[in-house]
């Protein structure tokens, strides 16, 4: 044996049990399928500690698009523990040109892509399995897509055939028990002209599908068991305002984000991000006492230079999470960060607030917008273990 090697056995020796364990606690989620491999005792040591690594705040999914014709789906991924982040690229030959985007589901966002032969859906958080369908009736562009209970939901889109015949706005159901589609109605009209992923903040529950148009407040549900859409609703409860989207809460109620400026000042006063409670049920909000984030998350999220002006008045805001957190992104500028939230509950059972506990500022990866072509797209799951064995392995 080398003498450079007595050392590191002689650690390897005194790393056991417990102490092995809470040395592998700290070891980030994207590492640790290497670690196991050191020894026995380390596999041993590995699997022991998932049972208590906290998991209850979802991972930030970013898909980076760097250029229309890019050929590769380039990932960035960040642990809320570690707070360290994982990049890397997948092969687009499976997608057959098509690039992926976002599905909203209740377990966690994945990927969905689709051709005009078929429907592909991500059985992972990153995108690197994938489970095949029938292809929908009429192939949409750019629509809601969001899987709720054993459904998947396919609503709005753009469709030169439904444009023809005035159907604007048609929802599709694929039902994975029997494996085919039927159709399910309109979205309701309130929403025309903007039914569109893109002008569309979107979450997916259990039962289920949540629509609202970022810029007026419109927001509505849809149950795919029952094929009905709840009521429509303005919400708005902060004029000043100019930019909605909404995530998932806790106790079937939801959170309503709102960004805009607000009062008169040299770049027309100062940028608010603040958050309300909704019920799940009626689209009502709770009440009007709302939650802000701080001035300097604010800030560092919607830069505003001094040669800026009135321009910077047309925010935008994209919001996903889960009912442990979130992120806050501003995906005119990904450049800086994004703003990371957990969640909480306070008071009685049957009357429970949910407060944002904590935010934190989140740098982005290098290179995230950075090009002026391309487009990146935030989701957000929880991911364990074998999900990252899963990666290493593709």
């Amino acid at each position: 044996m080398r003498k450079d090697e007595e050392p590191n056995k002689q650690l390897q020796a005194e790393l056991r049990g417990d102490v092995l364990e809470k040395v592998v606690m700290h070891v980030p989620m994207a590492d640790l399928p290497s670690v196991s491999f050191v020894s026995r005792e380390w596999h041993r040591a590995v699997h022991s500690s998932l049972l208590y690594r906290p998991s209850q705040l979802p991972w930030l999914i970013m898909r980076d698009q760097r250029s229309p014709k890019s050929s590769s789906l380039y990932i960035h991924a960040l642990d809320p523990y570690s707070r360290s982040w994982i990049s890397f690229s997948l092969s687009n030959k499976p997608f057959e040109m098509v690039m992926p985007c976002i599905l909203r589901r209740s377990g966690g966002d994945r990927f969905y892509a689709l051709l005009f032969r078929k429907m592909a859906i991500s059985r992972d958080p990153f995108g690197a399995k994938w489970e095949e369908a029938k292809a929908l009736r009429t192939w949409k562009a750019d629509p809601v897509v969001a899987e709720v209970g054993p459904y998947v939901v396919v609503a709005g889109g753009g469709s030169l055939m439904e444009l023809d015949y005035g159907q604007e706005g048609s929802v599709e159901l694929y039902d994975r028990r029997t494996s085919m589609w039927e159709p399910a109605g309109l979205i309701p009209v309130m929403f025309e002209g903007s039914t569109c992923a893109t002008w569309l903040s979107v979450v997916a529950s259990h039962k289920r599908l949540y629509i609202m148009e970022r810029k007026t407040g419109w927001i509505s549900w849809f149950d795919p068991e029952i094929k009905r859409w709840g009521p429509v609703r303005q919400l708005r409860p902060d004029p000043a305002l100019s930019a909605w989207a909404i995530t998932v809460g806790n106790e079937e109620k939801l959170l309503l984000f709102g960004v805009g400026r607000e009062g008169e000042g040299e770049h027309g006063g100062k940028m608010k991000v603040r958050t309300w409670q909704v019920k799940g049920d009626n689209l009502l909000v709770v009440d009007n006492k709302a939650e802000e984030m701080p001035k300097e998350m604010v800030d560092r999220l919607f830069p505003c230079d001094k040669g800026d002006d009135a321009t910077w008045q047309d925010c935008s805001l994209e919001v996903c999470g889960t009912e442990h957190g979130g992120y806050v992104c501003n995906p005119v500028e990904m450049r800086n960060g994004v703003v990371g939230f957990e969640l909480s509950s306070q008071g009685k059972k049957n009357s429970k607030r949910i407060i944002v506990e904590r935010w934190e500022w989140v740098p982005s990866p290098e290179r995230v917008g950075h090009n002026p072509m391309g487009r990146i797209l935030c989701g957000s799951s929880p991911v364990g273990f074998h999900d990252i064995c899963g990666l290493r392995r593709c």
